[in-house]
């Protein structure tokens, strides 16, 4: 189980396993971020293919990743360092740069 918990971390943060490792909180910015999503699209277009049907799959994939990457409220913004699995963040929370706001969205149509 605790396997399986971690895996549930780790799509609402990815770098989960690094902060593990280092045992420290990491503050990572909204540019390290999408770094990240950049990383994931280099791969997934790698794997499936630059072709119609690649893209979709990259894209389908990459949104529903989305969905839980919106989840993550940067330790900045917290009030307390321990962020909750279920915890969401604000309607209309704003973050530290447009893009840090735009990545907080629930809204599909902002990423």
């Amino acid at each position: 189980v605790p396997c399986a918990m971690l895996g549930r971390g780790a799509l609402i943060k990815p770098w989960l396993p690094t902060e593990i490792k280092e045992k420290r909180n990491w503050d990572i910015s909204s540019s390290e971020r999408f770094d990240i999503l950049k990383d994931f699209v280099k791969f997934g277009l790698e794997h499936w293919g630059s072709d119609q049907q690649g893209v979709n799959n990259c894209r389908r994939f990459l949104l529903e990743w989305l969905s839980f990457l919106h989840r993550y409220i940067p330790i900045g913004l917290l009030e307390t360092v321990e962020q909750h699995m279920n915890q969401r963040p604000p309607e209309h929370m704003c973050g530290r740069d447009d893009m840090e706001t735009l990545m907080l969205s629930p809204h599909a149509s902002d990423w």
